[in-house]
């Protein structure tokens, strides 16, 4: 089967692009997911699933309609031999609204044998060729065995109809609309999903009946959430489908697996596989948070709580926005773990915070709803996002006036570039204006960027900050007045700083 880590990371990286959907430098946006299945027959076959954002192409007027079109090669490669290739065009609804291009989407379907193949694709813009392409590069891993009870890869999807006319989308007498990102925000309140389990018939008998349990767990702690989740009795088959879904209106901001299993009538899990998302809801952390609000005071608030781990993270959340003195108290409260020493410190750091002026709980509240963004939203590795360097960033000073991503530029590690009109340093409390910050993410695996320069007083200054970018261009680097690699000419970077949007 296609390993899940690499899809996840995938994902991870084209969740970024989706939140501010921004569009660097005329580049196609596209979200992008594969999934491996099987037949009755033993003839497996990878699907690719394609959401193109309307508004990083260039439109062309036809018969008084505005319409985006993009050139789409596959390539498909066992070691050096192509062994599939697919060359198309992928025409975009009609609109009018020119401010507002509506997103499309394409799925195909490539029959493959067992094997690990390498798939190419490239995506231009037909209404401006001269544009830099988009090119995704994946390894891909097709495995079944018909001995064994297997499952396909977790479909996730953004709707799902009854068939009418069979198409490319059509699985199962269902239409499945694909979701090509891991990310849920508060507008969304469902999750949608398609799974098949193959060979239950070959290995628990014919006709036998057996369980699918689904449901949500916390991807940090791999806690269960009994609310969220359901099961399916089914019959033994070559293929056994599921498609489902799950209410996740009332879930909160925070990293969750969807976990499906096939359990016999003897209650012995055959499979599990997980799916990997984030969701953002800041109208139920609010709700969450408002519970504890209707103390009257920090001293209140902070005392109704008990849980060891929630206190401690109400702790390490402060580490962007302390000083010297408060960071070394932060780490020996981490490190003790001791419930009233924890309390009395938040208790302390905000009621000095607010002063005889402010209001204590009120400013906990709203520094909490953007700890609660940076932990969906820049979170590395095992890391807590406050502890990342753009969580710190986002903590201490804001949200950025401009953000700047770039996934895709030639010869480059993925990187950020982050610029502030103004800005508050909550750690000292002083303004500044026309700040900049260079993030580098050189480990992609993790997603783990790290600031590499920034024109802010008290951070990293680099003014050589272009090789850190560069991937595998050192070019120059020995001159220590060099502040360019050589051979950058058609790259980004310099360019996005001085202009960044």
């Amino acid at each position: 089967m296609i390993k899940p880590q690499y899809i996840q990371k995938q994902l991870f990286i084209l969740l970024l692009a989706a939140i501010l959907s921004l569009q660097v430098n005329g580049q196609i946006i596209a979200y992008y997911n594969i999934g491996a299945f099987n037949t009755p027959s033993n003839q497996p076959y990878l699907e690719t699933y394609l959401t193109i954002v309307g508004n990083s192409l260039s439109s062309k007027l036809i018969d008084g309609k505005h319409q985006n079109s993009v050139n789409i090669e596959v390539k498909i490669l066992k070691d050096s031999t192509i062994v599939k290739a697919n060359k198309y065009n992928l025409i975009g609804p009609t609109f009018s609204d020119t401010l507002n291009p509506p997103a499309f989407i394409d799925n195909q379907r490539y029959s493959l044998p067992n094997g690990i193949y390498t798939l190419h694709m490239t995506l231009t813009d037909k209404n401006q060729p001269s544009s830099k392409p988009t090119q995704i590069k994946q390894a891909i891993v097709i495995s079944f065995n018909q001995t064994q009870i297997q499952s396909s890869s977790i479909q996730a999807l953004e709707y799902y109809k009854k068939t009418t006319i069979p198409t490319s989308i059509s699985k199962s007498g269902y239409d499945l609309i694909p979701y090509n990102i891991n990310y849920y925000p508060e507008s969304t309140k469902e999750l949608n999903f398609y799974f098949e389990t193959y060979n239950t018939d070959t290995v628990l008998g014919i006709n036998k009946p057996f369980l699918y349990v689904y449901y949500l767990e916390n991807s940090d702690n791999l806690f269960k959430l009994n609310s969220y989740g359901d099961f399916r009795k089914q019959k033994t088959a070559k293929v056994n489908p599921l498609l489902a879904k799950i209410n996740i209106s009332n879930l909160g901001s925070g990293n969750y697996n969807l976990v499906i299993e096939a359990k016999d009538e003897n209650n012995i899990t055959h499979i599990q596989k997980k799916y990997f998302f984030q969701r953002l809801n800041k109208s139920v952390d609010i709700v969450a948070l408002s519970k504890y609000s209707e103390k009257k005071t920090v001293s209140e608030y902070f005392g109704s709580c008990n849980n060891i781990d929630t206190l401690k993270m109400f702790v390490e959340c402060l580490w962007p926005i302390a000083n010297g003195l408060d960071k070394e108290r932060i780490i020996n409260q981490a490190v003790k773990k001791d419930p009233e020493l924890m309390k009395n410190f938040v208790v302390d750091f905000w009621q000095r915070r607010a002063a005889d002026t402010g209001n204590a709980l009120k400013m906990w509240a709203d520094y909490y709803k953007s700890v609660q963004e940076v932990m969906v939203l820049f979170k590395c590795g095992k890391q807590q996002g406050y502890y990342s360097e753009r969580g710190r960033v986002y903590l201490q000073y804001g949200k950025p006036s401009q953000r700047s991503m770039q996934y895709a530029e030639e010869n480059t590690f993925p990187y950020e570039i982050w610029q502030y009109y103004t800005l508050n340093d909550k750690a000292t409390n002083h303004n500044f204006s026309n700040r900049k910050f260079v993030f580098v993410n050189k480990n992609i695996g993790d997603d783990c960027h790290v600031l590499v320069h920034s024109d802010m007083r008290g951070e990293l200054y680099n003014d050589r900050w272009r090789f850190e970018v560069t991937r595998r261009n050192n070019n120059g680097i020995g001159n220590p007045d060099n502040v360019n690699p050589a051979g950058i000419q058609d790259n980004q970077f310099n360019e996005i700083y001085n202009n960044p949007r």
